[in-house]
């Protein structure tokens, strides 16, 4: 759909960690109408206003947990693209049921307001935790998901049916990115950063455990160059930046940006899990680390993009320690660090 030549854009999650930085990035490039769903109007104006000019994006209201059929239409109604960035995540302690309701019940919903709308695209922020917990490395979009957690479980779901919608939608965009940092993160980076910052990290066997990861912006980026230049029908595309990282290498980059010079042991896996278990045991919530957060930084998980590269050109442009800066900077205006 258009409106004077402009066609109108809707990002859903539009204040989360993806949801803002997509929209900075389409205020950036212009020549779109904007319109952002939100859980809460007021909060999410007085957020995103401290980082960009919301005057020309369109704020609708929506709780995805309770959302409707007729309040999806509303939601997509002219609009050309659906950018569906909304979704429950980094909350272990979730059922399947809550992801169940936000990631799939919502997405249908919104899939199937798309088609009776009218809308053209629709990208689907997936994640490479399809794939399953590892190793794998190098992996490409042809390999079959082994999904495991609730989280991952409810967005391969999403996937399927996105598939079994055969054209109803004449472009579809499922993308898997990887671990996703920066501004806005409250996931895995975060927890990292604050292990190293209290000086209470150890490498699990020498910290050579290569990682597939990128930065919130390039990831804007990217998902902005799968709306300009994916083909139609329906297409999946891992993103992540082209050459993965050690964890010792991350781990060095975090601690040079927190000027922390501890030079942190080496432990083997084994033993650091078993220490890890004792605490959890004992110390419930404030055990350092976790036997799960062991066993993900001892497992490979690495992803190809060359599908994606070979599409849209993409190459990310922020170096690592700049994108560690960024959200150790956000972090620490925001008191969690």
């Amino acid at each position: 759909m258009t409106s004077g030549g402009l066609k109108k854009i809707l990002v859903t999650g539009g204040s989360g960690m993806i949801g803002s930085a997509v929209l900075s990035k389409l205020l950036e490039r212009k020549g779109s109408l904007l319109k952002t769903q939100v859980r809460d109007r007021l909060a999410a104006r007085a957020k995103l206003g401290k980082a960009m000019d919301i005057t020309m994006v369109e704020f609708e209201q929506a709780d995805f947990t309770r959302v409707g059929a007729q309040e999806m239409q509303a939601l997509t109604k002219d609009c050309d693209t659906v950018i569906h960035c909304a979704g429950l995540v980094h909350n272990e302690g979730a059922a399947y049921q809550e992801y169940e309701v936000v990631n799939v019940r919502a997405t249908q919903l919104l899939a199937e307001a798309c088609m009776a709308t009218g809308v053209r695209t629709l990208i689907f922020l997936s994640t490479s935790a399809v794939y399953g917990k590892g190793p794998f490395k190098n992996i490409e979009e042809s390999t079959p998901p082994q999904a495991k957690t609730p989280y991952a479980v409810s967005k391969v779901t999403s996937e399927n049916y996105l598939q079994s919608l055969n054209g109803r939608i004449p472009r579809v965009v499922v993308l898997r990115p990887s671990l996703v940092f920066g501004e806005g993160d409250r996931g895995n980076m975060l927890s990292l950063i604050k292990q190293i910052q209290k000086e209470e990290y150890v490498h699990v066997s020498g910290g050579v455990t290569p990682k597939s990861l990128i930065y919130c912006q390039d990831l804007a980026d990217a998902i902005l160059l799968a709306e300009a230049k994916a083909p139609a029908g329906f297409n999946i595309y891992n993103i992540a930046n082209p050459s993965p990282v050690s964890t010792k290498e991350l781990v060095d980059t975090i601690a040079e940006v927190l000027g922390v010079t501890k030079k942190f042991a080496s432990v083997p896996e084994g033993l650091l899990k078993i220490g890890a278990g004792i605490a959890k045991t004992f110390m419930p919530g404030k055990a350092p680390v976790t036997p799960e957060q062991i066993e993900k930084l001892a497992t490979e998980t690495t992803c190809s993009i060359d599908k994606f590269v070979q599409t849209t050109g993409f190459t990310p442009r922020t170096a690592l320690k700049k994108g560690i800066a960024n959200e150790v900077e956000w972090a620490r205006s925001g008191e969690l660090i």
